[in-house]
């Protein structure tokens, strides 16, 4: 945080917020505060703030306020002023690092005379508060700090240490507090974002696959990608490359020496090849001011169009990697690879039957059922039993892989089974 010293501190956050217009009838007019936006980050860079000079903070938020007086004629600025004091307030409750709701910065305007509309963003607020312009290009008269307190730099300094030493983002939340005063420092309006920390840059994959020598099998062609992450926000306008992307290639122990290689090469998503990976679906989550917030899940199943169709006998392997918004720019974190076969769809010749693609069935079976009742069926009354390969929905024959994409699609909560029979 760059306000006394350069200090740096990682603090993931996830994003939460409720945000309205205000209104304040006072006396002799009508007072608005509302939120123009507020970017979403994941990760605060503390030393991208300069509370010195607010020019030099990063663009988070913006607020509007703006005053009509009673007696004035309609034209900018005519009528009698109010007189009022600007606060903004931002604390942390971090219980890791020992701060419990403790005030990072705080400032308090004097009061002074208002009549009008201004913007007033992150980089307006420092410890000297004295550059704010009214919309008709006027500068607001009579502005300055009056208390201001910041936390001493040895506390950022322990902050940093904590951070530094356990190599992990501490837990807790943020509050933005900003709120229009009168001068008997009665809060007329007051707007709040709170912010709760989480560790971005954690992604494990879940299924499918795993590491290359366990030879994991997986009986779909259109087999559902999980993986494991902390729920993340950010919005189009400063951050339209932020979300999850996927690469999926093959892999020939003929041509590749490692995953990493066949990863690298010719990719069966996204395809045509481009290089890079394929951006997920995003989902809008809620949007307000300007600015709409947006989300991923953290699950995709394989696509019947645009990719290059996975092939019975052949191996696979996988990587997410996420993109999300920081105070310094996007950062991105790469998952580790899997790799998973599946297996040819003529199976093994048992006693004159084929019963790989059998099985092919019974694990997609095995997918949708919970493992107690599986296991209670092919142990008992289903032992040895082998499916015919015919699949029926609501009297309609499936395929295997329509059959694999409705399990994935269950999988990921898009529906419920009400109920299954075998025959």
């Amino acid at each position: 945080m760059k306000i006394k010293s350069n200090l740096l501190n990682l603090l993931g956050i996830f994003f939460l917020l409720i945000s309205f217009n205000l209104f304040a009838q006072v006396e002799n007019g009508h007072l608005e505060l509302r939120t123009n936006y507020f970017y979403n980050f994941e990760i605060f860079y503390l030393a991208d703030f300069d509370f010195n000079n607010g020019m030099n903070n990063p663009d988070i938020f913006e607020y509007q306020l703006s005053y009509t007086p009673n007696d004035g004629d309609g034209t900018p600025g005519s009528g009698t002023p109010i007189t009022i004091k600007i606060e903004f307030e931002m604390i942390a409750d971090v219980p890791s690092l020992g701060l419990d709701n403790r005030r990072i910065f705080y400032v308090l305007t004097k009061p002074f005379e208002f009549n009008g509309e201004v913007k007033i963003s992150s980089r307006d607020l420092d410890m000297n508060i004295d550059n704010i312009y009214y919309e008709r290009g006027e500068p607001v008269t009579g502005l300055g700090a009056d208390e201001t307190d910041i936390m001493p730099e040895e506390e950022f300094a322990g902050i940093q240490q904590s951070v530094m030493a356990t190599g992990k983002l501490p837990a807790g939340s943020y509050m933005f507090r900003f709120g229009i005063l009168n001068e008997e420092n009665t809060r007329l309006l007051s707007e709040h974002q709170t912010i709760a920390v989480s560790n971005p840059t954690t992604l494990d994959i879940v299924s499918p696959g795993g590491a290359l020598e366990d030879g994991f099998e997986v009986y779909a062609l259109f087999p559902l990608f999980q993986w494991e992450s902390p729920d993340f926000m950010w919005n189009e306008d400063n951050c339209p490359e932020c979300g999850y992307f996927i690469r999926v290639a093959e892999y020939n122990s003929t041509i590749h020496s490692s995953v990493e290689e066949a990863l690298t090469d010719n990719s069966n998503l996204p395809y045509p090849d481009d290089g890079g990976y394929f951006r997920l679906p995003i989902v809008p989550v809620v949007s307000f001011g300007t600015t709409q917030l947006y989300t991923a899940e953290n699950s995709f199943q394989y696509p019947l169009t645009g990719a290059k169709p996975l092939d019975n006998g052949k191996t696979y392997v996988w990587q997410i990697k996420k993109k999300y918004p920081t105070t310094s720019g996007t950062e991105t974190v790469d998952s580790d690879i899997f790799a998973f076969t599946i297996p040819s769809m003529g199976g093994e010749e048992t006693g004159g039957e084929t019963t790989g693609g059998a099985n092919q069935y019974l694990d997609l079976l095995g997918q949708i059922l919970d493992p107690d009742t599986y296991n209670q069926l092919f142990s008992g009354q289903l032992n040895g039993y082998l499916p015919t390969g015919v699949v029926t929905l609501n009297d309609t024959q499936l395929t295997q892989d329509q059959l694999s994409i409705l399990v994935g699609q269950f999988l990921s909560v898009k529906f419920t089974i009400q109920s299954i029979t075998v025959e």
